[in-house]
């Protein structure tokens, strides 16, 4: 009994021991990968990372230009003008994406003062092309003869596009203001245009005297209409000056005495010789006998609030 237990022992261990060393014939078993962990609350979750496919400096886009006139100043905005003197305005415009710009002045001493253009380049080509500024500038002078009141400066510009911009600023022109005052005394007269023809003239032949009889109507720019009008009237008549603080702005005096006088070469007397009157425009004209060298004289009195009044002119008397 005790060997065949332990022979049937030794089966046993020889049977396990040939099964561990028998060969293997099953399937062979493929390793299952382990899966991706989900992102939870706590952990960061990195993308993959793409590659660009920028191209750098390529990729920009053309500038499109966008025309304005940014700006227009006057300097200065007022204007003041004084007798004598000019005083310059200057105008400058900046101006974005054009190429040209005109500067005109409109206003009361002109419409359209043309001749202002500024021509500027082409848009430029490239990659970096950006906003085009460009600067003009246009002056003006102005003095007494320009009327007072409001100017423009008118701005054209033709953008890069082709299109017409446009643009206004206004300023001021004033005078100085002075005020000849109210002359005292009597209206100024003179005798203009006096002549003694022909000039020698022979001994005993005739000599025409002529002339015309005037009043003024101005004193600086107190105005008298009519020769016989003492009132004047402050800045009556456009013709009447600040500047001329004197007598002018002759008109006609007609229907007046005018006196001839003769005074011989190395005398000191005057001789009357006639009294004539003038026409309606104040004309006058006679004739004289010419004996002697000497001065021929007309002369208007002075009276009823006007200046007395004389001109003279000499003729040389010859024998033959």
């Amino acid at each position: 009994m005790v060997k065949r237990a332990a022979t049937t022992l030794v089966a046993v261990a020889m049977g396990a021991t040939a099964l561990a060393t028998a060969p293997a014939f099953a399937d062979t078993v493929v390793p299952t990968p382990s899966p991706t962990p989900s992102p939870t609350v706590g952990h960061n979750f990195l993308k993959p990372h793409t590659p660009s496919h920028s191209t750098g400096h390529n990729s920009h886009k053309p500038y499109t230009p966008h025309p304005s006139i940014v700006s227009v100043d006057v300097d200065p905005n007022v204007v003041v003008v004084s007798k004598g003197r000019s005083t310059q305005v200057t105008a400058r415009v900046t101006a974005k994406d054009v190429k040209s710009v005109d500067i005109d002045l409109w206003g009361s001493r002109s419409h359209g003062d043309h001749g202002g253009d500024h021509w500027f380049g082409n848009e430029k080509g490239g990659h970096n092309d950006g906003p085009k500024f460009d600067r003009a500038s246009r002056s003006f002078s102005f003095d007494w003869s320009d009327r007072a009141g409001t100017y423009r400066v008118h701005v054209e510009a033709i953008g890069l596009d082709g299109k017409k911009y446009t643009a206004d600023r206004a300023f001021t022109v004033k005078r100085e203001e002075w005020h000849a005052p109210r002359p005292s005394g009597p209206k100024a007269t003179r005798i203009a245009g006096f002549d003694a023809t022909p000039e020698p003239v022979r001994k005993g032949r005739a000599l025409t005297l002529k002339g015309k009889l005037q009043v003024a109507q101005c004193w600086g720019d107190w105005y008298y209409d009519g020769w016989n009008n003492l009132s004047g009237r402050h800045g009556g008549d456009r013709y009447c000056s600040d500047s001329h603080n004197y007598w002018n702005d002759w008109h006609w005096l007609g229907s007046q005495n005018v006196k001839v006088y003769f005074q011989s070469s190395g005398s000191h007397k005057w001789q009357y010789v006639d009294t004539i009157k003038t026409d309606g425009d104040g004309d006058f004209a006679t004739k004289v006998r010419a004996y002697r060298s000497g001065t021929w004289a007309v002369r208007f009195a002075a009276g009823h609030g006007l200046k007395g009044s004389e001109a003279t002119d000499y003729v040389k008397v010859v024998r033959h």
